[in-house]
């Protein structure tokens, strides 16, 4: 008799602690078990929750995310969480657009093709002055002529003079012939004109129309007219025209 009551008490113990294990003193089917999610046995990859079976569902304790289970649900309100809505910040600026490079300038014009581009226009030639004091050609002379007055200059010698004149032809026509006819005085030292001297001389022919030219001449005398305290003097220019 007493053997059985032992054995009668340690069944109902065992089953007391099977009621406590599956939600004793609840309603049939509400009851649930704290049991945590089964992975690999090995640890070469994530533990991955598996299922639950046989309708046992699985119920995280309270405070704690359990694997897979999701972590406690927050309601719509809680802050730090948006429903429907990515976790951007809002109010964030529209991208700039990029810099503009060298040559972008906006108002620049562009450039023409270079059929279009305009030419350079060509420099026109100078119409040349005039010598000044001009000197009378003659009768006969070619129409257009200008000659300026002669340019005297000392030589190594008393008896010899150099004389320079300016042409330049102002006419259509070029001048081919023509001679030039100096007088050159002979003056003493006090200022006395003894004598003058003619020469003959040839022009810088031919003188082109536009075109300047220079002629230069030394013109001497005979050496015993022109004694220690003399010199010369030409003065007298006069042209010849065939």
């Amino acid at each position: 008799m007493r053997r059985t009551t032992t054995v009668a008490s340690a069944s109902a113990a065992v089953l007391c602690l099977g009621v406590l294990l599956t939600g004793c003193g609840d309603a049939a089917g509400s009851g649930y078990a704290a049991v945590g999610a089964q992975g690999p046995s090995d640890n070469s990859a994530p533990h991955t929750p598996v299922p639950p079976r046989g309708g046992v569902e699985l119920t995280p304790l309270d405070g704690t995310d359990g694997p897979g289970t999701g972590g406690p649900s927050r309601s719509p309100g809680s802050p730090g969480t948006t429903a429907g809505t990515h976790p951007a910040s809002l109010g964030t600026a529209a991208p700039s657009p990029s810099p503009t490079g060298p040559g972008d300038t906006a108002g620049t014009n562009t450039p023409a093709p270079p059929g279009n581009s305009p030419r350079p226009r060509p420099s026109g030639t100078a119409t040349p002055a005039p010598p000044s004091p001009t000197l009378p050609t003659g009768p006969g002379a070619p129409a257009g002529l200008l000659v300026g007055e002669p340019a005297l200059a000392a030589t190594d010698v008393r008896w010899c003079q150099q004389v320079t004149l300016d042409f330049l032809n102002t006419g259509d026509r070029p001048v081919t012939s023509g001679t030039v006819t100096f007088g050159t005085h002979i003056i003493g030292a006090l200022g006395i004109d003894w004598a003058t001297i003619s020469s003959d001389h040839r022009l810088p022919l031919p003188l082109t129309p536009g075109r300047p030219a220079t002629g230069t001449w030394r013109v001497c005398v005979d050496a015993w007219r022109v004694p220690l305290g003399m010199h010369l003097d030409t003065e007298d220019v006069t042209f010849t025209w065939r």
